[in-house]
């Protein structure tokens, strides 16, 4: 009896784990793949529609999880250490705790020629991250109060101002128009680096010993010159020291000029009906650059179905594919030479590109990539100072020597310990 119960322990034993395989194996649907994206409705509409695409070319399906912004890099965290991740994730930054996991998409970069300052790289120089979209720093004008004060504006790059120049025009709309200031910045850390960039300056780098962060004179020059104008009316400082919406400011009519960015188009192409408004070519002292930023698209080798994830990213970035990504996101294109028909804006997104094409590179992709490619190091990263202590600045609680000092010393903890 005790020879047959033993028999019947190992038959069930044997059913049971033959049950278990066949539950791990219909989970494994080799059929279908998962992404995850966080965005506005726009982006996860884009997503849907190529993912749509994409199973009518291959019957493969493409579920696309939107996960909240806030909780998506916890999510990401736990199914990779569950070995339950994605197949492909769209994220603004890649954890630390990913790396050992994500996929080589040095094949996909290279085919795609992605933007090298855009392109996440490890320390082994093989590609972790691929841009799915560039934003970068730029200018709106409210042509409406440049044509009533008579003043001209850059129609080409072949007459583009430099910022004496442009700050004297803006002096001149405010004289003969009821115009409230001269412009309008974000307050963000990104538009201030693009300031500081188109003075000549360098923003914050290692020193030649590479053992500190340190900063030029030019960017000083800059930021001092921001300060200015903060004091002397030209811009509001309510934008930075009480939080007031820059961009409703502009959309009132009652601003000339708008210091902000890309992803500004469409919600002024659809919503600003009360005046006329253009994107111009930003003025510079000494080099034409921007800031760029953007998202970026990942994939993991212990997803159920790794290999047909990186068919799908491979596919996503076929020129004819990616184009049409970009048309339906609103996005600027994050690969070289590419052109892109969108609904709304066509002459305000080329204007982008070419400010794009035209900057110092990599110097205006450097302060995004950095902090990705810092963060998947294992180091921890930017706090945010520099825009914290503008402020202090402003409300002149500190001195911008000591702002200065305290953002060096925040990259000095972000990006050399770990």
């Amino acid at each position: 009896m005790k020879k047959y119960l033993g028999f019947l322990a190992i038959g069930l034993s044997m059913v049971a784990l033959s049950l278990s395989g066949c539950g791990k194996q219909a989970s494994s649907d080799s059929s279908k793949i998962t992404m995850f994206v966080s965005g506005d409705t726009a982006e996860g509409n884009a997503y849907s529609k190529m993912a749509k695409k994409y199973e009518e070319e291959t019957n493969i399906k493409v579920e696309v999880t939107d996960v909240p912004y806030a909780d998506l890099g916890t999510k990401i965290s736990k199914a990779v250490q569950a070995d339950d991740a994605p197949e492909v994730v769209r994220v603004s930054g890649i954890e630390p705790d990913w790396g050992s996991y994500l996929m080589d998409l040095s094949d996909v970069a290279k085919q795609a020629k992605t933007l090298e300052s855009m392109t996440i790289k490890d320390e082994e120089d093989i590609v972790r991250g691929l841009p799915t979209d560039v934003t970068a720093v730029g200018l709106f004008i409210n042509t409406d109060l440049f044509d009533e004060a008579g003043v001209d504006y850059p129609t080409s790059e072949e007459d583009i101002w430099t910022w004496d120049e442009f700050l004297d025009k803006l002096k001149t709309i405010q004289e003969k128009t009821d115009a409230r200031y001269g412009m309008v910045m974000d307050d963000s850390d990104h538009r201030l680096r693009a300031f500081t960039y188109q003075f000549g300056g360098k923003d914050f780098f290692l020193n030649e010993g590479k053992d500190s962060y340190t900063t030029d004179e030019a960017t000083k020059v800059a930021l001092q010159k921001f300060i200015d104008l903060n004091e002397d009316g030209t811009m509001p400082k309510s934008v930075w020291t009480s939080g007031e919406d820059a961009a409703s400011m502009f959309k009132s009519g009652l601003v000339p000029a708008y210091f902000s960015g890309s992803w500004q188009i469409t919600d002024f192409s659809e919503n600003i009906d009360s005046f006329k408004w253009k994107a111009v070519y930003m003025p510079y002292e000494e080099t034409r650059a921007t800031n760029m930023g953007g998202n970026f698209l990942a994939g993991f080798e212990n997803s159920k179905n790794s290999e047909e994830g990186k068919k799908f990213i491979e596919w996503l970035y076929q020129p004819e594919n990616y184009q049409q990504l970009c048309t339906y996101a609103g996005y600027l294109p994050a690969v070289e030479d590419m052109t892109v028909k969108y609904e709304h804006g066509q002459d305000a997104y080329e204007i982008y590109q070419n400010e794009i094409a035209a900057a110092a590179q990599p110097i205006s992709g450097k302060q995004t990539n950095d902090q990705v490619t810092m963060t998947l190091k294992g180091y921890s990263g930017l706090t945010g100072s520099y825009k914290e202590k503008m402020v202090q600045v402003l409300n002149k609680e500190i001195t911008l020597d000591e702002m200065i000092e305290a953002v060096e010393k925040d990259y000095d903890n972000g990006f050399l310990k770990k």
